[in-house]
């Protein structure tokens, strides 16, 4: 039987996983705080550490590492906007547990919800995930798209700005609390909570609108903390949305939540990973 590890690394919390890739189910897992302040190898320090003592007493055979920035399509981190991989060799710094494989978060996470989630239920689809910052994915037929650079997941980026809106680190700034507290001030339902939350879900609807009049996806697939944490969130992405996009029928598309929640990167991660590994066995 193939072990895979999976490695998710986002903004504020970097979790791993051993994952049955078969199944897609999580049989250990621990997390800890990303601290990203503390610069680039040192989270790759925390990294390797939190995989050795997940995959400790059991033979890996692949480990897969989702990273929350561009990666290109030879597994190299081309961006810095949380912290600077650029010139660190991820892969080998995991090597001696495994076959690794580095892609971003938000790809692995849109796999797993393809393979073992919500995507499931569609041919193509929009993943979206809104959490710390926000990323994008479009799959279809099981296969996450990646661009011909790698750089296909940036629907916050651009002239709109939308992840200075609706991104979780954007908006625990506006209200002054730490992100840890989102949660908290989501369910406070104070006026300036509840502003900030629909700004930021109203921003975030009106660039899925317009992916998603380019693509036309059969549906839009959620993911991320602020999705999950802020009903006012939700429900302004998807009043916007279905508001600006232009053909009557595609208006009426499904929007739903992701199955997996916070395990789709790990999940993800370790199925690309035992895919790799498939693939050269091949």
């Amino acid at each position: 039987m193939t072990v895979v590890l999976g490695v998710d690394v986002g903004a504020t919390k970097i979790a791993a996983a051993v994952v049955d890739p078969l199944t897609g189910s999580v049989e250990r897992r621990a997390s800890i705080a990303t601290e990203p302040g503390r610069g680039g190898r040192a989270v790759l320090a925390d990294c390797v550490s939190l995989a050795e003592r997940v995959g400790a007493d059991t033979p890996v055979d692949a480990i897969g590492i989702g990273v929350c920035e561009l990666v290109d399509l030879d597994g190299a981190v081309t961006s810095a906007h949380s912290f600077d991989w650029r010139a660190l060799d991820v892969a080998g710094a995991f090597s001696h547990l495994g076959r690794a494989h580095v892609d971003s978060d938000v790809r692995v996470a849109a796999l797993a919800e393809a393979r073992c989630g919500a995507g499931g239920d569609f041919r193509s689809f929009l993943y979206v995930n809104a959490g710390s910052g926000i990323s994008s994915c479009f799959v279809l037929d099981g296969l996450a798209y990646a661009g011909a650079r790698g750089n296909a997941i940036a629907i916050g980026a651009g002239p709109l700005n939308v992840e200075e809106l609706s991104g979780g680190t954007a908006i625990s700034k506006r209200l002054g609390v730490a992100p840890g507290e989102l949660a908290r001030c989501a369910a406070a339902g104070e006026h300036a909570t509840q502003s900030a939350f629909e700004e930021g879900g109203r921003a975030l609807g009106a660039a899925i609108a317009f992916a998603v009049n380019l693509l036309d996806p059969e549906g839009v697939v959620l993911g991320g903390g602020i999705v999950s944490g802020s009903s006012l969130y939700r429900a302004a992405l998807e009043t916007e949305l279905r508001a600006q996009v232009y053909a009557e029928d595609t208006r009426r598309l499904p929007v739903v939540a992701g199955r997996l929640g916070g395990d789709a990167g790990v999940v993800g991660a370790a199925l690309g990973a035992a895919a790799v590994v498939a693939g050269a066995a091949a």
